[in-house]
């Protein structure tokens, strides 16, 4: 028998052998890996420390919004504003959290010449933070948002001149839309903001950078509802007076600097006297002008704005119910003989590509017939 066959069947049997050995290793170290496991899976949930006790470094990751919708930083913590024209009581403010920044100083804050402010960073006199936000209010020295805030008219009221004041409204609800709106038109058109669109902080700022008077809008109880339903918060002749203010400051605190409140629908609550007076006490209280859309001929809000002495403004036309360039030039030329009329007439459109168009190239026509354009707030002295 040669070598080869006698010494095979030995090395077979050696290597089984070894592997047999290796058995009780392999398990035992599988044995251990799962004891250390299950052992720093009690420690995670004893203690609560997935780092095992390691000084780690955390990188605070901020979102590019601010936590608000208006450009705001460093206002101490307010208590929530209870209104006295809806029911309430007045806010009493509450003392800053130690360790945080106080009140903005004014003289941080961007200044431009006149009345018009670049940024939507509001005056610190002129804000009380509620539980939603920031709302406006008039300054202890007597100072109105709606009169710091106004973009300056180039004519004044008793000026020989046929001015109109052109609002376009819904604007933050398209990014598009918005965007075209504050790009390709005049500083003098003024801006009223929808409550519910996205970034609005973002899109007023910018608004406002570029010099525009701006509003914000304030969804009203309209005929039908809630068959037909203006969104959430909406303003209620059936609601209590408190659940009336605390709508009113979600809807205010969505964005700052603006002049006024303009309302969104609401010919059911407009013509109810009560409810009316009671918005237009707080806005008054609060130093912003109504600008009345013009869209309910049962409105009361001029008349009770008069009786009660609070600044309303109340549109002439709505400008693009036809949204077509030719019918919405049609009624341009209404309000343009409104103006020659009357001194001054106010049309309010919506930011539609075809209105932001065709108002575009009707602007620069306009004023070389003679016509002013004006912001809202200078409506108030005609």
């Amino acid at each position: 028998m040669a070598a080869d066959d006698l010494n095979a069947p030995l090395r077979r049997q050696d290597k089984a052998k070894t592997r047999f050995s290796l058995l009780p290793l392999v398990w035992g170290l599988a044995a251990c890996a799962f004891l250390v496991a299950s052992l720093a899976g009690v420690w995670i949930a004893a203690v609560d420390d997935p780092d095992g006790g390691w000084p780690v470094a955390v990188a605070s990751i901020e979102d590019s919004e601010p936590a608000t919708t208006g450009s705001l930083s460093g206002f101490a913590a307010m208590g929530p504003a209870r209104s006295p024209a809806f029911g309430g009581t007045a806010a009493t403010p509450s003392p800053a959290t130690p360790g945080t920044a106080g009140p903005t100083e004014l003289a941080a804050l961007p200044q431009a010449p006149g009345k018009v402010r670049p940024t939507a960073a509001p005056l610190d006199q002129l804000v009380e933070i509620t539980a939603f936000g920031p709302v406006p209010k008039i300054a202890d020295d007597g100072l109105r948002p709606m009169d710091a805030y106004a973009r300056p008219a180039t004519v004044g009221p008793y000026d020989r001149v046929p001015r109109i004041v052109i609002i376009v409204s819904g604007m933050g609800l398209s990014q598009t839309g918005t965007s075209k709106a504050i790009r390709d038109l005049p500083e003098d058109v003024t801006l009223a903001f929808a409550p519910y669109g996205s970034s609005l902080g973002r899109w007023a700022s910018r608004a406002r950078e570029d010099g525009h008077e701006i509003l914000i809008q304030a969804p009203m109880e309209p005929i039908g509802y809630p068959r037909k339903n203006p969104g959430k918060h909406t303003l209620l002749t059936s609601a209590g007076g408190a659940a009336n203010a605390e709508n009113l400051r979600w809807i205010m605190s969505r964005i700052t600097s603006y002049t006024g409140v303009m309302n969104y629908m609401g010919a059911r609550f407009l013509a109810d006297r009560r409810a009316t007076r009671s918005l237009l006490e707080e806005l008054a209280g609060r130093g912003v002008f109504f600008l009345d859309d013009g869209t309910s001929g049962q409105s009361t809000a001029a008349v009770t704005g008069r009786e009660i002495k609070v600044p309303v403004v109340t549109a002439d036309l709505i400008i693009d119910k036809q949204r077509s360039s030719r019918q919405i030039e049609m009624q341009l030329e209404i309000l343009e003989k409104i103006a020659r009329t009357k001194g001054i007439a106010i049309g309010v459109a919506s930011a539609f590509p075809t209105t932001v168009r065709t108002l575009a190239a009707w602007i620069p026509l306009a004023r070389e017939r003679g016509i002013t354009l004006v912001p809202a707030s200078a409506a108030l002295s005609k």
